[in-house]
């Protein structure tokens, strides 16, 4: 039996634009987890973060990862070209990518399993799930009586990026923090950005999306030397407001089972689980 030819996996480069981009469209295996960027931004930022695995001239697959934070990174776009040898193609993909894991002093990879057919294939690989992000929604628009916290509430703008940045970084664990551009760019695709001050000081910050009558709150964050004061609950009930003004009938909220205190925080205003989880799959870089 003659041997199948090897797989060559390469970084990514722009005259690959165009057969990355069919295989994308026209596979079944894939995985997209992109958050706010449509994929051709996530292409043009991600550059040296996406790698192709070839056979002659024939595009087998792909992985994209995140640019990593605080030494972690998220495998956003993994896929294959349908029904040829999966197993091969993304344990070929995943050692190339490590190896790029390992030259960045990445220590933490994760992956949000967004699809049903790539758990047993990451496995192989060494990952193993880790966590699990969970929703929970809000049906209808009365918010609970406005709690009183020491803060100024007002628009988020362009100049607050650094000290929104900051708090993220501060208020958040290594795997769930965001760049500066993924806030930035989550700020410019949702409808609604807010930061908290004390003595003109930004402390919190959230961002909202609101679209004819769902809502959906994308982040919520708290300096920790401010949490436990009411400014989270004050900036949840500042977006329930906005909600009822429009009048948004349904808001979801993602956060994890492992984090306790905010889904208390969000069940205090009439959020509930509605066990529409996905599991967290993360691996650590030796």
């Amino acid at each position: 039996m003659t041997p199948a030819p090897r797989l060559r996996v390469a970084a990514y480069a722009r005259e690959h634009r165009r057969a990355f981009l069919e295989l994308c469209a026209a596979s079944q295996w894939t995985h997209e987890h992109l958050d706010w960027f449509s994929l051709g931004q996530w292409l043009d930022q991600e550059r040296g973060m996406l790698f192709l695995a070839w056979q002659g001239a024939e595009l087998l697959g792909y992985i994209g990862l995140s640019q990593p934070v605080a030494g972690c990174a998220w495998i956003r776009l993994l896929g294959i070209r349908d029904g040829l040898m999966p197993g091969r193609t993304i344990a070929e993909l995943w050692q190339r990518a490590e190896e790029h894991c390992r030259h960045l002093t990445v220590e933490r990879v994760a992956c949000l399993m967004v699809t049903n057919w790539l758990a047993s294939y990451l496995q192989r690989c060494g990952f193993a799930p880790a966590d699990d992000v969970i929703t929970l929604r809000h049906i209808g628009c009365r918010p609970a009586v406005k709690p009183s916290a020491p803060t100024q509430l007002r628009s988020a703008e362009p100049e607050d990026l650094p000290a929104i940045a900051k708090v993220d970084r501060l208020a958040f664990a290594p795997l769930w923090r965001l760049s500066a551009p993924e806030i930035w760019q989550a700020m410019r695709m949702n409808t609604l950005a807010r930061v908290a001050l004390i003595n003109g000081k930004a402390v919190a910050y959230q961002i909202g999306a609101l679209h004819d009558d769902i809502g959906h709150l994308a982040r919520l964050a708290v300096h920790p030397a401010y949490q436990g004061k009411g400014i989270g609950a004050a900036l949840l009930h500042d977006f329930l407001r906005e909600c009822q003004r429009l009048p948004v009938q349904t808001i979801s909220v993602n956060t994890q089972r492992s984090n306790a205190p905010s889904q208390r925080l969000y069940e205090r205003f009439g959020f509930f689980r509605d066990n529409n989880d996905r599991e967290l799959w993360a691996k650590r870089i030796a």
